[in-house]
């Protein structure tokens, strides 16, 4: 609707443009016909510029579709849907501005290059996208979940403080402990999950790069005292 709204006030300028300037043109070169002349701009602006408009608006709509496309493209993890770690980074820019606490988990699937190793990555795939669903079932709709990178997630969790936080990441990693995650059409696989969390009281008062680095800190601890544990920054 709205190309060819677009086209119609194009094609009136247009016409209105076309009917002063043959009537200029007219009047200099000392011309009588003026109804031919007019007839022929006319016909001119409602035959050849409304193809002409509606083509160049057609194909700036398609640019704009594409751009938004490529927006999302870049800012999603192609094999779970999920948003990836320059989403992660612009939602703190906006996270980080509030005088609220904040916190971040790094979520690590335990022992994964053994999964991947015994079933082949193909089913390695499939395994993270069902913890990303299981992932995503417990977490809240004010709640960033992304893929970080190989089987590390992280979490950015908005007006969460330590103690909230903490919670919600036992949280997940009992529910994926007890969620059975189908490795092949005979066996499921018990996957477990190593979590270190960093939190700020107030959002201002720190940056992202911080809290990814106790967050990863977190889960070196995590993973040193046994995996499949909660460690808090």
């Amino acid at each position: 609707m709205g190309v060819w709204r677009g086209v119609v006030l194009f094609t009136f300028a247009s016409t209105v443009i076309a009917f002063v300037i043959t009537g200029l043109a007219m009047q200099l070169a000392g011309l009588t016909h003026h109804i031919a002349g007019y007839a022929i701009a006319l016909a001119c602006s409602v035959t050849i510029m409304p193809a002409m408009v509606a083509s160049l608006l057609s194909l700036i709509r398609r640019l704009d579709e594409t751009e938004d496309e490529l927006y999302r493209l870049a800012r999603t993890d192609e094999l779970t849907g999920l948003p990836n770690r320059r989403a992660l980074m612009e939602a703190a820019d906006e996270s980080l501005a509030d005088a609220q606490p904040i916190a971040l988990l790094f979520i690590d699937i335990d022992h994964f290059k053994r999964v991947n190793d015994t079933y082949g990555h193909r089913t390695g795939d499939d395994i993270l996208c069902q913890v990303t669903q299981a992932l995503a079932d417990q977490l809240r709709d004010t709640d960033v979940l992304c893929r970080y990178g190989g089987e590390e997630f992280a979490a950015l969790l908005r007006n969460t403080d330590a103690q909230t936080a903490q919670a919600l990441a036992e949280r997940l990693r009992c529910h994926i402990q007890d969620t059975p995650i189908r490795a092949d059409a005979r066996a499921d696989v018990r996957i477990t999950l190593s979590v270190g969390i960093a939190s700020a009281p107030d959002a201002r008062h720190t940056c992202i790069y911080q809290l990814i680095d106790h967050a990863d800190r977190a889960v070196y601890r995590a993973k040193h005292a046994g995996r499949n544990r909660t460690y808090l920054a």
